[in-house]
């Protein structure tokens, strides 16, 4: 291992020290973080003491720093003069390296020959009190906003900090860096990351990261720039099949360098795609999460097929993410056109573009999804060209491509397995493997979200329980005999509804069997 270098900072080292500080506060408290312009504003600052700060230096690159200010304990109208730190900040790719630790172990003897009588600080309360701090209930401190807490520490320096009681107050910089509007502003010089709200954050020894490929019970964890291993711990198997994590999932993991880490939790999704995993047994595969868009890639060959687009565009509305789809290999088509307008029909909600992604046509209308911080989830046939899409979105050969096979304008299995790739500019895209039959189940919202025409139209029926053959006064029959609906696209719409009800049917009575299942193998296990 390389020698970890404790030294002061340079004004060369200052972008690096404020970057290095966002990674390791971003997310972690809320979304977002303000640490790197604390960073910024307290060298600025008068209580600031950079003869006692440091920043920790790995192969050339900062890695850790300690920030010390002047700060106060009032009493009766007495002042007592002593120390605080923060923030202290760790890279996050180095956890565990014992950074911290040496930054401490570095500054606290300068802070005792400085003649300070003691440090207060706020802080995590499962990690300092290892390095000697103590709750400052022990010695009559008080913090004027929240009393006291366990995050809330004293380190004493000298025996004279016995004699320090009151309230304690920070240097004014501590409460002017929270301005969120100058946060935002100064944060835009960085690289981007993606500001979450999550209920699982306070986090502390937990990680966030999210999951960017799944292989039976193997993770890979997307933590940054790396992507580690990793396995459920054991209450999960506990869980059905729909709370495990898949990939596009945000999770809690405790961080191991040496091996595999271990995923705690999921946290709550914005949108969560499934679909049968076979049209005829309705055990429901559960595909990808928090994807903003659903691109649904057809080529405008042999592979192009309505009734697919339609079932494609029902499971992306039922899982809650916004239906786009792309028209491939329009350098090959004739009548472009023709099929654009016949896919607007699918849905209302559906948004069509085509393009060639050979030549560049069309590129430029997606930069509209391509935006900082978007999940876009690629989902199609073997050959509709994915690959082909992802490598001129990325502009480099990302993904590997196969050619078609001439006979069927079939294509072959480029993609074998989900995985989500981070673009340089923010933008997550998830790729999966081609599905050339997309079953229906558990998407009754989905079906009625992308046939809302004809769900609107059921609405004007005379009888609430019409049944669209003999009733009078259908407004389904009406306007089909009006040209307003066609034929083709009310059968389609029963066809896909009478699919989902016996999938799902069959998936509850599976997972009705599971959980007997289980029931009798635990019973079986204790004796």
């Amino acid at each position: 291992m390389n020698t970890i270098i404790i030294r002061e900072e340079t004004k060369e080292d200052y972008y690096a020290t404020e970057h290095m500080t966002l990674r390791a506060f971003w997310n972690l408290h809320g979304p977002g973080c303000n640490e790197h312009y604390l960073v910024h504003c307290l060298r600025s600052a008068k209580e600031y003491l950079p003869k006692l700060s440091r920043v920790a230096e790995l192969d050339g690159r900062i890695v850790g720093a300690i920030f010390y200010s002047k700060a106060k304990v009032v009493e009766n109208g007495k002042e007592h003069e002593l120390l605080t730190f923060g923030p202290l900040a760790v890279e996050p790719t180095c956890f565990s390296m014992g950074i911290g630790k040496k930054l401490l172990e570095a500054t606290l003897p300068l802070a005792k020959e400085a003649g300070y009588p003691g440090i207060v600080i706020c802080g995590e309360p499962e990690y300092y009190p290892k390095h000697g701090f103590v709750t400052c209930d022990h010695f009559g401190i008080t913090h004027p906003a929240f009393g006291n807490s366990d995050a809330f520490m004293a380190y004493p320096l000298s025996d004279e900090f016995e004699q320090v009681h009151g309230a304690f107050y920070e240097a004014p910089v501590f409460e002017e860096c929270e301005d969120e509007e100058k946060v935002l502003a100064y944060t835009e010089q960085f690289p981007y990351y993606k500001p979450l709200k999550l209920s699982c954050q306070w986090l502390h020894v937990e990680k966030l990261g999210r999951i960017c490929e799944v292989s039976k019970n193997s993770f890979k964890i997307r933590f940054w720039e790396q992507e580690i291993p990793a396995r459920l711990k054991g209450s999960f198997y506990e869980e059905s099949a729909d709370k495990l994590p898949v990939v596009g999932d945000y999770v809690t993991f405790r961080y191991n360098r040496s091996g595999e880490s271990i995923i705690l939790s999921v946290c709550e999704r914005t949108s969560f795609l499934q679909r049968p995993d076979q049209a005829k047994t309705g055990v429901m595969q559960y595909m990808v999460a928090n994807a903003d868009y659903c691109f649904i890639v057809t080529s405008l060959n042999d592979d192009y097929n309505y009734n697919r687009i339609a079932r494609y565009a029902s499971i992306a509305l039922q899982g809650g993410s916004i239906p786009v789809v792309i028209l491939t290999k329009s350098d090959l088509c004739n009548n472009v056109g023709r099929f654009i307008t016949e896919v607007e029909t699918v849905s209302d909600q559906v948004r069509v573009h085509a393009i060639s992604a050979l030549y560049g046509i069309g590129l430029e209308e997606l930069r509209e999804y391509a935006k900082p911080g978007t999940t876009i989830c690629l989902m199609g046939s073997s050959g509709a060209g994915k690959s082909t899409l992802i490598n001129a979105l990325t502009g480099e050969e990302t993904m590997k491509t196969s050619a078609i096979r001439e006979d069927d304008s079939k294509g072959r299995h480029t993609t074998t397995h989900r995985q989500l790739i981070m673009l340089k500019d923010g933008v997550a895209i998830i790729d999966t493997p081609g599905m050339r039959e997309v079953g229906m189940a558990n998407t009754e919202d989905g079906i009625d979200a992308t046939f809302s025409d004809i769900t609107e139209l059921e609405a004007r029926c005379r009888f609430s329980n019409c049944r669209h053959e003999t009733e009078p006064g259908c407004a389904i029959k009406a306007a089909i005999a009006s040209g307003e609906l066609s034929r083709e696209r009310y059968e389609l719409y029963q066809s896909l509804g009478a699919e989902n009800t016996r999938n799902y049917a069959m998936k509850k009575q599976i997972s009705k069997w599971a959980k007997e299942y289980k029931k009798v193998n635990k019973r079986t296990t204790q004796f």
